[in-house]
């Protein structure tokens, strides 16, 4: 691992040299949110953000595309990806996690071509979060705030400097594109200081011992009942989450008469369609139980007890969108709270 300074002053330097070679996105202020979306320009960036709207997810399995082509006798024309490299910048360690867990997820049993293709053609520059929003819980789940691995270069706020570490061959290439020095023992210093005083400022927490069978032996649980009089069932906790795998594949008219196009797009278990089969049948016709599978897939039965090689990681990463966005106020940390009574 290499570790150097580069001066905030700098940043638009090496963002212009990143520009030639990638197609570099950041997060980017919208109005009072932030987005993941292409960056031109370092005043573009917006580096001092808590949680994108939608996760980075969405760069490499987008909310809908189109997969086949078929003309009139049916004959299926694949429909290529991009070949631009992405290089994804300020990535925050709770959404690298759940980048790493989606790999895991879509190179396993039935693997994914287009999701790992665009991941083994991307980069990533990750940030260190030093101030922790008021709904994130990462630190809980072992996630953050500092990210320990998939990064190529990962980035520490100094105030007017960053530290900058390497984390593969690509990153030290990417070091040579910067105006830096070396970096010395007091940066590394104030680094640690600044991750452990990060560690003090989380607000929610997740007691995760033993969680995963707290969670698989409380379906019966009256919390369930309770919130399901609250939930809207809007998918909008499911639609924001990092780590939520499941899609729909759709056959439809296309834009030319004659020919018809298959489309993969995201699904969400909270969605009473989600669960329909044959003669408007459902598992899950209740509105609670559809919150209990949500919230059972991030704790539970989703990650640490599913697949071996998630080394006890949850699904869940604490980014805390999930809260943020609820409209009427549902929040998975109480809800792990009282399930342990």
């Amino acid at each position: 691992m290499k570790q150097i300074v580069l001066m905030k002053a700098n940043l638009g330097h090496f963002i212009n040299g990143l520009c030639k070679e990638f197609r570099v996105i950041g997060p980017k202020r919208k109005k009072s949110e932030h987005i993941f979306s292409d960056i031109s320009d370092a005043q573009d960036l917006d580096l001092n953000y808590l949680t994108t709207i939608l996760p980075p997810k969405k760069l490499f399995t987008p909310t809908r595309e189109t997969l086949l082509e078929f003309d009139r006798w049916g004959a299926p024309n694949p429909v290529p990806i991009e070949e631009q490299k992405l290089l994804l910048f300020g990535v925050h360690s709770c959404d690298l996690s759940g980048l790493l867990l989606l790999d895991r997820v879509y190179s396993e049993g039935f693997p994914y071509p287009r999701y790992l293709e665009r991941r083994q053609n991307s980069t990533i520059v990750a940030m260190a979060c030093t101030d922790p929003g008021d709904t994130c819980f990462c630190y809980s789940m072992g996630t953050g705030p500092e990210p320990r691995v998939g990064y190529d270069l990962v980035l520490t706020d100094l105030g007017d400097r960053f530290l900058v570490e390497t984390g593969t061959i690509e990153g030290e290439r990417l070091l040579k594109m910067m105006k830096r020095t070396e970096a010395s023992r007091s940066d590394l210093e104030l680094k640690e200081k600044l991750i452990s005083e990060a560690k003090q400022k989380f607000k929610r927490k997740v007691n995760t011992e033993g969680l995963v069978e707290t969670v698989a032996k409380s379906l019966d649980h009256p919390i369930w009942k309770q919130l399901a009089e609250t939930c809207l069932a809007c998918a909008q906790c499911v639609m924001s989450c990092p780590t939520c795998f499941c899609f729909d594949i759709r056959d439809q008219w296309g834009s030319t008469p004659g020919k018809t196009i298959r489309c993969v797009e995201w699904d969400a278990c909270i969605l009473l369609e989600f669960s329909e089969v044959a003669l408007g049948g459902s598992f899950r016709k209740d509105r609670g139980a559809r919150l209990r599978q949500f919230v059972g897939h991030n704790l539970s039965w989703g990650g640490a007890s599913q697949y071996e090689t998630f080394n006890g990681q949850h699904k869940c990463v604490g980014c805390g969108r999930c809260i943020r966005i609820c409209p009427v106020g549902i929040d998975i940390t109480e809800i792990a709270k009282q399930l342990r009574g």
